[in-house]
Formats: structure tokens, sequence, C-alpha cells
């Protein structure tokens, strides 16, 4: 059972992680007490926040007087109805709603826990609203009986005196990358978690070389939570034991051993062994344009063929900007942009259809990234 502690945690991230989307020192957000996110929080973002918060904990959102009051509104529904809501990124689409009731979230606690028996405390660097941060630093702490330390995700900061021998360090790959840039280096039986995106095999290798004692990469989503681990690089990820798993047609299929549904896995996976995969890519997801099946992906591919694009993400416009896709491209260096009207040229000439084709477009130096490395909005 979660408590209050627990509860407040987690608003107070989702407070965190609304504030550091409008700021451009986003992480220092994270390292704000949270007694003066409240009187500091712009009334638009708390408004947004209030509103998730009530999604999450599944209650009618109030104009709340104090964090306090909030909390323990939240906390209450939590005991009601013994669930609580997580959003998917909206990498692929627009953002679900992911529904884990309680009985799942202390399944996945407890099924993770044998990779971490020897974790004397937990490290956290990331918000605990989401999935991963909260399965691992708000769920598994309770499993294993050992406390918590949250942290901002900065990595230039006094290691030495802040971490201890035996910690587990939950932090994503990007983050895992500024490490790597800052040379630092791990305490004696230091064990690493990394999850949210794909961690590189140079970054794993990178990371043991440092002096990290162990490793472990978590795969899974929004809609399943944890489904697979490894802790070597070029290594298959292992089918955690909690799920069941079954194939057809040569590709796995999981359900947990509690659940009723079988269900396939959100990547394009290469199997190894029965419960041992290499994830690949995500599975084109289809979104509606005027009533036509669109595939966002599709676009992309044809748009990264363009000899002056470098990198692209097409998705669907949020519900405010339009009805149609958005494209963000990132040039090759050194070269010019082509224009918008090129563009559209360039997929008429691919005879893409007019659903198919954004309806806006947007030039960067980098692809738009969340604070723990996912795609983001733009």
């Amino acid at each position: 059972m979660l408590n209050r502690n627990d509860i407040k945690r987690m608003i107070t991230d989702l407070f965190r992680t609304e504030m550091a989307r409008h700021q451009k020192d986003a992480l220092a957000v994270f390292d704000s007490p949270a007694e003066n996110l409240w009187s500091n929080i712009p009334a638009d973002i708390l408004h947004s926040a209030i509103l998730k918060a009530g999604t999450m904990f599944g209650y009618t959102p109030l104009a709340f007087s104090s964090l306090e009051l909030m909390t323990d509104y939240a906390y209450a529904s939590y005991l009601k109805t013994k669930q609580v809501a997580f959003l998917t990124s909206g990498s692929t689409g627009t953002p679900k709603i992911c529904i884990h009731t309680q009985e799942m979230i202390w399944e996945e606690a407890r099924g993770v826990a044998f990779l971490f028996k020897e974790v004397r405390r937990i490290v956290s660097f990331v918000p605990a609203n989401h999935l991963y941060g909260f399965t691992f630093t708000v769920a598994l702490p309770h499993i294993l009986q050992v406390p918590v330390i949250n942290l901002p995700a900065l990595p230039t900061q006094s290691w030495d005196k802040l971490l201890q021998p035996g910690d587990l360090l939950v932090g994503f790959p990007l983050f895992w990358s500024y490490w790597l840039r800052c040379n630092e280096t791990f305490l004696p039986e230091m064990h690493l978690l990394s999850s949210t995106a794909p961690c590189k095999n140079e970054i794993i290798e990178s990371l043991l070389k440092a002096g990290a004692t162990h490793f472990t990469e978590i795969y899974g989503s929004s809609e399943t939570g944890a489904m697979a681990w490894r802790n070597l690089p070029y290594r298959p990820f292992e089918i955690l034991p909690f799920w069941e798993v079954k194939m057809r047609e040569g590709m796995p299929f999981i359900k947990r051993k509690n659940g009723a549904e079988w269900q396939s896995l959100p990547d394009k996976v290469q199997v190894e062994e029965e419960r041992f995969i290499f994830p690949l890519e995500r599975r084109d997801a289809c979104v509606q344009i005027a009533g036509i099946n669109v595939y966002p992906k599709h676009i992309e591919k044809i748009l990264m063929t363009h000899p002056a694009i470098e990198q692209c993400r097409v998705r669907l416009m949020r519900p405010e900007e339009g009805d149609r896709l958005k494209a963000f491209l990132v040039p090759k260096p050194d070269v010019i942009p082509p224009s918008v009207e090129e563009l559209r040229s360039f997929l008429n000439e691919h005879q893409v259809t007019v659903h198919e084709i954004p309806r806006s477009f947007t030039f960067g130096n980098k692809l738009p990234t969340s604070s723990l490395g996912k795609d983001a909005d733009w």
C-alpha cells in the first residue's frame, strides 16, 4: 500500500515536470524544495498540474489552496480506487491514459526485486509521476525495505559526498551520457539502472569501465510497465518472470500471470529464444486524418531520404494546433535547410497523399526530447 508521503512525492514531481516544460533551465526545477513549488508555480502551469493529478489519482480536480490539501485529497482517492493512472509520452501519437491497479503495482515491484537484492539505498534521478520512476523509486523501496534519496539530475554535483557504496542509481540514457562527459566514476558496489529509452551499447560499456559494479536496463512501456531486462551491452533482453510468454508465428506474446489478455510487444523484436529478445524499432502507430489512416513513421522515412535532412520526427498536431501532421527537421551540417514549398514538392514526388503531407514544418539543431531523453512534442 502506498503511503501519504509517496503520494505527495508523486504530486510534487508532477508539478516540477510541468514547470520544467516551460523553463530553459529545466533540470534546476528539480533542485528546488517542494515547499517552494506552490507559491512559485505560474497559474496556468498550476492548473495543468492539478488536472493531471486528478487524472492520475481518479478524482474531479478542485481549486486547492495548498500542496498539503491536494495531497490529502489525492491520497484519499487512491485509498478508495486502489489504482494510479499514468500518461504515455505521446511519442507515437496522442498520450494515452494507462491505469495500473494496486495488484499490478506490487506484482511488478516484487517481480523486479530479485535484480537488486544487494542494494542498500535507492537514489532517484527520475520523477515519481513517470511510471518508470514510480515503479523503481516509489514501489520498489517498499519491497526492498530501503530508503530513497531524491536528487536532481545534475551530473556536476559532488557525488563523493552524496553517494554511498551499495546505492542503486535510477537514471536514464541522457543522464548517463552527461555523467560520462563529466568524467565521473563510481564507488564500489554501485548499481546503475536505466530505462525510458534505449541505452546505447557504447554508453553501457563506458559506465562499466567507469567503475559501475552492476548495470541493469529495463525494457517496458507505460501500458505494460517493466517487461524485460539485461545487464550487459550487446546482450538480448530477458522477459521478466512475472510475465507468461507464448509464441505466435515466431513472435512472442505476453500476459501477466494473473492477467486475462495476451498482447504483442510494443516494438518489433528479434527473437533469440522464447524469453530473450532484441527490440528493433517501434511499431508504426496509425493516426486518423479526416477519417483516413495515416502512418507518421512512413512520412519520416521519406523525409529522411531528402539530401538536406539529417533527422526527422513526424506526429499528429495537438488539438489546439489543428488536425493534420506536423514535422520537426534537423538539417545536415553546413547545408541550407530546404523551404517548406520544396519539402511539399519532394513529398508529392514520392506520391504522398494530401492527408499525409505535414501542415507545419519546424527546423532545429536537434530533435526535441523530454527531461528523460524521450521524444518530446514541439
